[in-house]
């Protein structure tokens, strides 16, 4: 027994000294080891930190002038602190009854700020200010740019409105206006699935890092999107302690100051941009009060777009959409009028940029490139086509050699698509490579088209037209530094047996036949391109073949003292493209052709742009291209249904240019522009017309200086910058502003 009890009394000492140094052990850990850790979450159990808003970016064209700043708006705030200690202590609510009395007056206040004019919803007033991003301390914005009236409404109303308070904040500036809507964009109230993104680009603790909130606001489209992480600066913050009770107690330590945003330097020249802008609506106006020709479909011309390049290293220099919208109007939320604008149909979608987001038939514009193809390949001189020097007799119409109608009736070989024809049946004689460009004939490409479709493949790739025009960018994204760029269609066999193996319903034809390759060849079937693309894709033929990926931003620069080094974007060729020096002058001088032959006998027609830079009685202009020679191409795609929609017109050319085959000046082109304005008839009629006007300031140096918005209303009084080509075309205001 005494042996037993000696056992049991050893395994039971042996037990408590085990406990007490495991004990020891934890006790040592968590003093010695966790000391530091728990120091930490004690702290942050007694510390609250609180957020300062940054000052965006500004943004800023070639030249300088400031496009978007900043500027101090006032705003209404909600401070849970004092509206909990309103209803707690002061009226003596319960749990229960706070929350109803808040319900309610967030109900009260959406209706207030949505009759001000500010679009408001009782979850957008609770969505803010649930946010866990704000503390108690801090108060929370649920309205900005409020009108005074309503700031009123509210100072003389604390018992209705408690802890709602009126503050400044920062917004953006837009000096100029609706002036590069579409590349500046807007910002607006950050999404939950944008925030949610966005809690992944940083983290806790970063000095550089740039937390988001549920109110705050972000880039949503153009330079303000694409640019968003630079444009944004890094909050400032302050640490402060509390006691148990959640009550003030001191600042931890020094305040960390806001740092501002990056500023964005863009290559858009102001004048140029607000140019553009005007003549692109003066065109699209002037062609609406032109009648159509009896049985024809009207001219609506409800949109359209334009871009000017620098063909030497890519920069964009001016880009417009019509119609456009007013970045102003997001500044404190789209009230109910203006929202219902922006989403009228008769509206015909303002956000969009359709320069870089709308694709087009590139119609006529597209030939150059088919010429290069067919002499790089060898089309020239093969079976039914001519050598490329060879003039030829243009009948008006190509008879498709790989058609299976037999005999001569015309209407029944047309009705079955086995004749092609020039627009308005025109026939012309001396038709070569040069002049099919100078006169626009259709015949002449019918023909290379099928060509590359019924050579042999061993000999001529039946995809050659579309290698080329791939290579020159068209039918693909160019690159450029702007958010919603589409990509175009170059429509290949195997595209179209690809659509129609996913969906036969959509694209009930798989099989590609001849045409198809007849209708690409002037740019219509399937070719769909941006204004962009065209306008660079003709860059490319202006320098001698390198294509850029286009430029808009030239410069990202952090403010002084900032740790982020500057980001230059230098000129970026995506390739140099072999333009066969046996036709690079032709096609050079075939496009001269279009603005400086004019008509010298019944068979031979001027150059489709003629009467638009040389008869100003024809709509056009006295452009003086001996010394200052434009390039171009004009373009009439037909869009659908013909019976239905006027054809969109188009002109893309550059300049100052020349040849000494036309005697003019020979100068290194420095700009190319590229116009398409939407069901608004001949490209030689509208569009042609209105790049003459335009380069013809270019080339007098007499672009007028942009005008503010404040100039503009004082000098003016019209709201919008875009619309003074209106009230000029209407007979309004003068012209030209003054500069």
């Amino acid at each position: 027994m005494e042996d037993s009890a000696r056992v049991r009394l050893r395994l039971i000492a042996v037990m408590s000294v085990s406990l007490f140094f495991a004990l020891f052990g934890r006790l040592w850990y968590l003093q010695a080891l966790q000391t530091e850790e728990f120091q930490q979450v004690a702290t942050s159990n007694i510390t609250r930190t609180i957020r300062t808003q940054a000052p965006r970016g500004r943004v800023f064209d070639v030249n300088g002038n400031v496009l978007v700043d900043n500027r101090l708006s006032t705003i209404v705030t909600v401070n849970r602190e004092n509206l909990f200690l309103e209803l707690s202590q002061e009226r003596g609510m319960d749990s229960g009854e706070r929350e109803a009395f808040r319900t309610e007056m967030f109900t009260q206040l959406a209706r207030e700020l949505s009759q001000s004019g500010q679009l408001t919803k009782v979850r957008d007033l609770e969505r803010a200010y649930n946010d866990p991003s704000y503390t108690d301390f801090e108060s929370i914005p649920v309205a900005h740019d409020v009108d005074e009236e309503l700031l009123i409404f509210i100072g003389e109303r604390p018992d209705i409105f408690p802890g709602v308070e009126v503050d400044e904040e920062l917004v953006r500036e837009y000096p100029y206006g609706d002036a590069a809507a579409h590349i500046l964009g807007y910002v607006g109230s950050i999404t939950g699935a944008e925030l949610e993104a966005k809690e992944t680009t940083w983290s806790e603790g970063d000095p550089n890092g740039k937390p988001y909130r549920s109110n705050d606001e972000i880039g949503k489209v153009g330079i303000e999107r694409f640019f968003e992480d630079d444009l944004r600066g890094v909050p400032g913050t302050r640490v402060i302690e509390v006691d148990n009770r959640d009550n003030y107690v001191r600042e931890v330590r020094e305040p960390d100051e806001p740092r501002r945003g990056s500023d964005i330097f863009l290559t858009i020249d102001i004048d140029l941009q607000i140019a553009l802008e005007r003549d692109l609506a003066s065109a699209l106006e002037g062609a609406r009060e032109t009648e159509a020709e009896p049985g024809e479909p009207p001219f609506r011309a409800p949109a359209g777009a334009g871009v000017v390049m620098d063909p030497r290293d890519g920069s964009v220099l001016a880009m417009a959409s019509y119609p456009t919208f007013d970045p102003r109007d997001f500044i404190s939320g789209l009230s109910f009028a203006q929202k219902e604008d922006l989403d009228d149909p008769l509206a015909h979608q303002p956000l969009l940029n359709r320069a870089i987001a709308e694709i087009y038939p590139a119609a006529s514009t597209f030939k150059p490139f088919v010429g290069i193809a067919a002499e790089r390949f060898d089309i020239f001189g093969w079976d039914f086509v001519e050598e490329w020097n060879v003039p030829t007799s243009d009948p008006g119409f190509w008879r498709l050699k790989s058609c299976l109608i037999g005999g001569d009736n015309r209407e029944e070989l047309q009705a079955g698509g086995c004749i092609k024809t020039n627009a308005g049946d025109a026939t012309m004689e001396g038709v070569d490579l040069q002049h099919s460009l100078t006169f626009s004939s259709d015949t002449y490409y019918y023909k290379l088209g099928e060509a590359f479709w019924l050579a042999p493949d061993s000999q001529f790739p039946p995809d050659g037209i579309q290698q080329v025009a791939s290579e020159f960018g068209l039918g693909a994204t160019t690159g450029i530094q702007i958010s919603g760029e589409k990509a175009g269609i170059m429509p290949t066999p195997q595209l179209m047996a690809a659509r129609n193996e996913s969906n036969p319903e959509a694209f009930p034809r798989g099989q590609w036949n001849s045409g198809d390759s007849v209708l690409m060849a002037i740019g219509q079937g399937e070719v769909a391109v941006t204004p962009l693309q065209l306008t660079n894709a003709y860059a490319a033929l202006a320098n001698g073949g390198d294509l850029f990926a286009p430029n808009i931003v030239t410069l990202v620069q952090p403010p002084p003292g900032d740790p982020m080094e500057p980001v230059e974007f230098a000129p970026r060729v995506v390739r140099s493209i072999d333009i066969p020096d046996t036709i690079d002058d032709v096609i050079l001088d075939g496009l001269l052709g279009v603005t400086l032959l004019p008509k010298l006998t019944l068979d031979r027609p001027s150059g489709t742009a003629y009467d638009a830079f040389n008869e100003p009685a024809e709509g056009g202009v006295d452009f003086d291209l001996i010394n200052w020679p434009v390039a171009g191409k004009t373009g009439t795609a037909q869009t659908g249904n013909g019976t239905k929609f006027a054809d969109n017109s188009m002109f893309v050319g550059w300049g100052p240019s020349g040849s000494a085959s036309w005697g003019t000046a020979v100068e290194e082109p420095e700009f190319v522009m590229a116009v398409i304005l939407e069901e608004a008839g001949f490209g030689s009629k509208v569009a042609a017309p209105m790049v003459a006007q335009y380069f013809d300031r270019i080339a007098q140096n007499e672009v007028p200086e942009a005008l503010t918005q404040d100039e503009v209303d004082a000098f003016y009084g019209v709201d919008a910058i875009t619309d003074i080509a209106v009230a000029a075309v209407e007979g309004e205001i003068e012209e030209e502003p003054l500069g």
